[in-house]
């Protein structure tokens, strides 16, 4: 009788310990396919949790509003020289400038203010973004 009862006892042992090791390569599989997913996207804006937009991210979206309503062709917006903020509710208000040239070939200097609403998705998309104001100055 004891014999039985050993046997018996180690094949639940057995069936436990497979259940385990399962259970471990679920994980294993899961958190494997987690370091894959980050990996593959950390070059990217986008992931499990998707960042805000940088300051640098809005400015591009404000340029793509102002430019429809700029005169001349020959147009330059600098790099880095701009000013941003940025409320809790994912608005951001950008302060920068533009160089024109006007027909006697002086270089003009306008002024911009413009305040974007980030609605959610891929930041260098202007449809994910509301327009709230734009002032020239």
């Amino acid at each position: 009788m004891p014999q039985k009862d050993y046997l018996k006892e180690k094949q639940e042992k057995a069936k436990t310990t497979v259940t385990g090791i399962i259970v471990l390569l679920i994980f294993i599989i899961i958190f494997i396919g987690i370091i894959v997913r980050l990996a593959i996207r950390s070059g990217t804006n986008e992931g499990f949790f998707p960042l805000m937009p940088t300051g640098k991210d809005a400015y591009e979206i404000a340029k793509d509003y102002i430019q429809p309503t700029i005169k001349s062709a020959d147009v330059e917006f600098p790099d880095k020289d701009y000013e941003f903020s940025k409320n809790s509710d994912s608005v951001y208000t950008i302060t920068s400038h533009f160089d024109t040239r006007n027909i006697s070939g002086e270089e003009v200097k306008t002024e911009f203010t413009v305040t974007l609403k980030y609605n959610g998705g891929s930041s260098a998309d202007q449809h994910n973004w509301t327009l709230v104001k734009l002032e020239e100055h």
